[in-house]
């Protein structure tokens, strides 16, 4: 197989090819790319099939965002709750209400990604000003619950072409997955530097920390887990697959290094230089994934 790739990177032609990887299927693509290969992993079936069906995810999907719906405007018929407990009983179903909308979203993308059919819609813009935006939400969160946040940020623009959405999205995933786990008094790192012609970006926390058994299979957690397993003890796994897919997609990475009891650190990388073919034709929005509500 080896062989057969070196081969037809030296012809210049791409190859499907299906193995396994740490003992698990997994479907792969080589792209030959300025004299090196680019290969993508996607998890599979022993019979060779994504392990979401797209048509199902889409099912799915389609079910929650109806029901989603009715739910929000229920929720905004209430009127001004007349105590705090009323308050904080509606702030929680708020609060659900979001997560479930997030959770329908991840899953399509989950299941676009493996079929090898999530899009990105990058656009030129500022990264820096993009993660300044960012890092000013997330240290009003974590000041109210007592979490330290420390921003490293150019002051200088970082132009480059990315998706805004997605990887915000990517980037909300991180901080809340670092805020779930990280005990009050200690602190959340958010820096944003560059190295080797690419933007490397990172978030740290000194919280729980991700155990040894579970990292071998972060990035596949939707898939390998149970609802019985501690594999998904906290939420269903598609934030890291996400994360992952969305660097990918950009031609970066997504990196995980974790201790148990000591902390994690998330790093992604987006390359500074872009194809201007990955861009949206002009005067085509982004497709809204928070329903016009900020996240």
């Amino acid at each position: 197989l080896a062989a057969q790739l070196i081969a037809s990177a030296l012809g210049g032609k791409p190859q499907s090819f299906q193995n396994r990887l740490l003992d698990c299927a997994v479907k792969g693509e080589m792209q030959p790319h300025d004299g090196s290969m680019i290969f993508h992993f996607f998890p599979v079936s022993a019979s060779g099939t994504p392990m979401i069906s797209l048509n199902t995810a889409e099912l799915i999907s389609r079910e929650l965002s109806g029901c989603l719906g009715t739910m929000f405007v229920a929720r905004d018929s209430i009127s001004r709750p007349e105590s705090p407990r009323e308050g904080y009983a509606l702030d929680v179903l708020t609060q659900g209400l979001y997560r479930m909308r997030r959770l329908s979203r991840d899953l399509t993308d989950c299941a676009l990604y493996e079929n090898g059919k999530l899009t990105l819609f990058c656009q030129q813009g500022d990264l820096a000003a993009f993660c300044q935006k960012i890092a000013s939400q997330m240290e009003d969160i974590c000041l109210a619950i007592d979490i330290g946040f420390e921003a490293s940020l150019p002051s200088l623009p970082l132009p480059c072409r990315f998706d805004g959405p997605k990887l915000e999205r990517v980037l909300y995933h991180l901080f809340s997955n670092s805020i779930k786990y990280t005990r009050p008094g200690n602190n959340i790192r958010f820096s944003l530097s560059v190295k080797n012609e690419s933007a490397v970006i990172s978030v740290t926390d000194r919280g729980a920390g991700i155990p040894a058994a579970i990292l071998p299979m972060l990035f596949t957690k939707h898939s390998e887990g149970s609802a019985s397993s501690p594999l998904t003890t906290g939420g269903a796994g598609f934030g890291f697959v996400l994360a992952r897919a969305v660097c990918t997609l950009h031609g970066g990475t997504c990196v995980v290094a974790s201790t148990e009891g000591s902390g994690t650190t998330v790093t992604l990388t987006l390359p500074l230089a872009q194809e201007e073919g990955a861009s949206l034709p002009l005067g085509s929005p982004p497709p809204d994934y928070a329903g016009g509500i900020d996240h």
